[in-house]
């Protein structure tokens, strides 16, 4: 089937355009062409339609190939242009091809006229596929709200959008050949070469934040990124680069940090404000202490003067923490554990204390309800599961379950709490207040009277919210074996 092909014939020979067209149609083409041999008939016909290709004689009366192709490159149209001479010397030829010919043919040797044909028609085509998708580039980057820049390998601009110029206060003209020496600060276009040469060396990604500071302008932040440019073998041939005006988001997020130090110095303040507040109530607590000659009432003060200890020493544990929303409850186990042996100092001389803890963090308002919860089965433990100087352990687990559950353990091997004793209707102070306060994190309690006294509480790792409906809802049964 025949290629439909419209050439236009600048030749002031009919008989020869005759045998161009036989020789167009013996290939396999159906040409429909026009023959002109003057500038002023070629100009009509560029003018009247459009053309695949030009076949121009080079010697024409009046007219030649030189101004037949000052008239297409007048008219700035990409259209294959063949000379096709029976007289054209080599060095003739050769300023044709300089001048825009795309390539010629001997009149005599008009075998090679179809393949030529083909081959300039073909990368005609890829011209044009070419120049389309620059001209979608550029609209695209022009429109883009960022500044757009190419460079070649030695670092010169070859294109820059219109935003990158405004920024530069430069005409493109002035940038494109250009080196970033020639518009940026030396110590800045320093720092460019030496980005782009790592680039074009290892053709990765270069993603960073940049100060700039034009003459006469406030300092600025722009996050650049450039990307490798590569020929069709896939060798870096030069880079693209975008970059953006962030010092808006960057004043935004240095407001933000400053707001957030302050108030982390501030929250700083108030749990040592709390603590402080706290040591005055448990000296206070202690000065009563003193004057009390009832024992019991001793106890209840040293006993409510632990409790308010270990609220005191939560807050001096945030205080100190890099975190203020959650504590590293095994530190704070510690410590608790060591102010309770201080506590107790002549039973406990007799107690070995043995700690398996795993670092878990819990946030403020558990943590305070697992410290309550240690004080008193700790406390516990030291008064009453050793009596008669007898020696012995007690031992504090703490550990986060393959169920995301988060397990505290106190157990010791003293005397063990009688049989059949409930410890929900107990009239223990510290009993109810482990077991409101494990229903206070919605967990669970197991006691085991085995060789001594073991409670076991778990609870979840991650703090659920409240909804009216659960709370004040009771937990599962405690068991006790």
């Amino acid at each position: 089937m025949s290629k439909p092909l419209r050439p236009l014939i600048v030749e002031d020979s009919p008989e020869q355009a005759q045998l161009l067209i036989h020789e167009l149609s013996l290939g396999g083409y159906e040409p429909v062409y026009e023959r002109v041999d003057t500038a002023e008939a070629m100009i009509a016909a560029l003018e009247r339609q459009t053309w695949d290709i030009i076949l121009c004689d080079h010697y024409m009366p009046g007219f030649s190939s030189m101004d037949a192709l000052n008239v297409l490159q007048g008219k700035e149209l990409d259209l294959p242009f063949i000379i096709v001479s029976g007289h054209i010397s080599e060095e003739e030829a050769v300023a044709a091809m300089k001048a825009g010919a795309h390539d010629y043919v001997m009149k005599g040797k008009l075998a090679r006229l179809v393949p030529a044909v083909e081959r300039e028609l073909k990368e005609a085509e890829e011209r044009r596929k070419r120049k389309q998708s620059e001209v979608l580039y550029h609209s695209l980057v022009e429109n883009l709200p960022q500044n757009v820049f190419c460079k070649d390998a030695s670092g010169r601009f070859t294109f820059a959008n219109q935003r990158f110029c405004h920024a530069m206060g430069k005409p493109l003209p002035e940038i494109v050949g250009k080196t970033d020496f020639d518009l940026f600060p030396t110590e800045l276009a320093r720092k460019h070469e030496q980005d782009d040469v790592r680039l074009i060396q290892t053709g990765q990604i270069l993603e960073t934040v940049e100060e700039h500071q034009a003459p006469g302008q406030g300092k600025i932040y722009v996050e650049v990124i450039k990307t490798p440019l590569r020929d069709a073998r896939g060798k870096v041939i030069g880079l693209q680069g975008i970059y953006t005006d962030i010092t808006e988001r960057k004043r935004a997020e240095e407001a933000i940090r400053a707001s957030l130090e302050e108030k982390t110095v501030l929250l700083r303040e108030v749990h040592h404000r709390v603590k402080n507040n706290l040591q005055i109530v448990i000296s206070l607590l202690r000065l009563q202490a003193v004057r009390t000659k009832n024992p019991e009432a001793l106890d209840t003060f040293q006993e409510t003067g632990n409790r308010i200890h270990s609220m005191a020493l939560l807050h001096e544990t945030l205080y100190r923490s890099q975190s203020l929303a959650h504590v590293n409850f095994a530190d704070y186990i510690e410590s608790l554990c060591s102010h309770l042996f201080r506590s107790h100092a002549q039973k406990a001389a007799r107690i070995k204390l043995e700690r398996r803890l795993e670092k878990v963090l819990i946030d403020l308002d558990r943590a305070v309800l697992c410290g309550l919860i240690v004080n008193e089965l700790v406390s516990n433990a030291l008064k009453h599961a050793f009596p008669a100087d007898r020696s012995g352990r007690i031992a504090v687990e703490l550990q986060t379950t393959p169920q995301e559950q988060i397990l505290l353990k106190v157990a010791d091997d003293g005397v063990g709490l009688p049989w059949g004793m409930n410890l929900r209707q107990t009239k223990t102070l510290g009993h109810q207040l482990v077991f409101m306060l494990t229903e206070k994190l919605r967990g669970t309690i197991e006691v085991t009277r085995d060789r001594g006294t073991a409670f076991c509480i778990t609870f979840a790792s991650k703090q659920e919210e409240e909804t009216p409906n659960s709370r004040g809802v009771p937990n599962d049964p405690t068991t006790a074996t």
